[in-house]
């Protein structure tokens, strides 16, 4: 084998030191090293690397630090729990002081409340006595509705005594005796071209009485009554009144049930041989519950101020 040419290289003196240890360079020759290849070195510094000679020292420093953190939360979490017990305590005397309030409040709204339904009940027994003295002083008067323009006033009273007699043959006509007999003003709901109601006073009040009975059961009128209708003459808080009981009065028609009016208002309704007086309209939705007879449609009324009642407990101290 041919020998290459060249430069010589010499040979170690020691070859044991081959094997020796490479010192570590510091941290300021490595950075320098580090500076002059550029930065390519991949071997990191062990500057953060653990100093297992001084490990009872840094668990001591470790301890006192955890020491000292615990000290600067617990004092961080009392001062936050001092001041929340007191908010929570703040708060507790403004709910006593509010719930004592609230209480007081009830107390003054229920005794108003009672004395606005007895005033209710006042009014109410005040405006039936003053509509049944008005109705009273209309007792004997009849309102007739369906009389033409063409009848001129002074033949007021004998067009109606020649009706009432068709009604009631069999009493004379010297007992059909017209104190009085006129027509009333319109009502504005009405149109122009109805006619105005005549309101006319009798002067016995059986006579009056007859004359509406043979009106709901008239039979062979002559043409020119046949338009003619009788009422009886009523104050507009009677008439009002009445149809409060609007609901009670159709369930009692529908099923025929007979019923009658009474004064002051009421109805009064007679059932499987037995009369039941009405005196409000509740009373009478109450009486058709009963009877298990259904209100096809009730109207919306409106209520009077009920009682509070306390659905909270106080706070304890």
């Amino acid at each position: 084998m041919a020998q290459q040419k060249g430069k010589k290289i010499p040979e170690r003196a020691d070859k044991s030191g081959f094997f020796t240890a490479r010192s570590t360079p510091n941290r300021a020759q490595g950075q320098h090293e580090a500076d002059q290849d550029g930065g390519g070195d991949d071997t990191l510094p062990l500057q953060n690397s653990p100093d297992h000679g001084n490990l009872p020292v840094t668990q001591e420093i470790l301890r006192a630090c955890l020491d000292e953190m615990s000290d600067k939360l617990l004092n961080k979490i009392q001062a936050s729990v001092t001041a929340l017990g007191k908010d929570i305590q703040e708060l507790g005397e403004r709910t006593a002081h509010v719930e004592n309030h609230m209480g007081e409040y009830e107390e003054a709204y229920n005794d108003l409340a009672d004395h606005v339904q007895a005033l209710e009940k006042q009014l109410t027994s005040a405006q039936l006595k003053l509509s049944d003295l008005e109705d009273r002083s209309r007792r004997q008067n009849l309102r007739a509705q369906g009389i033409t323009e063409s009848v001129m006033q002074a033949d007021i009273p004998k067009f109606l005594t020649g009706f009432f007699k068709c009604l009631i043959p069999d009493i004379p006509t010297e007992m059909i005796l017209l104190d009085r007999a006129h027509l009333v003003a319109k009502p504005k709901f009405l149109p122009a071209e109805a006619a105005r109601d005549t309101l006319t006073h009798l002067h016995y009040y059986h006579v009056k009485e007859a004359i509406l009975k043979g009106a709901r059961n008239r039979t062979n009128i002559p043409a020119k009554y046949s338009q003619l209708q009788i009422y009886a003459d009523l104050s507009a808080a009677t008439l009002q009144r009445r149809r409060e009981f609007k609901e009670t009065t159709e369930t009692l028609r529908e099923h025929k049930i007979p019923y009658r009016w009474g004064h002051p208002v009421r109805l009064i309704i007679q059932r499987n041989g037995t009369f039941t007086h009405v005196t409000t309209p509740e009373e009478g939705l109450k009486a058709l519950k009963q009877w298990d007879l259904p209100v096809r449609k009730q109207r919306g009324r409106t209520a009077s101020p009920q009682r509070l009642r306390q659905d909270w407990k106080k706070a304890k101290k």
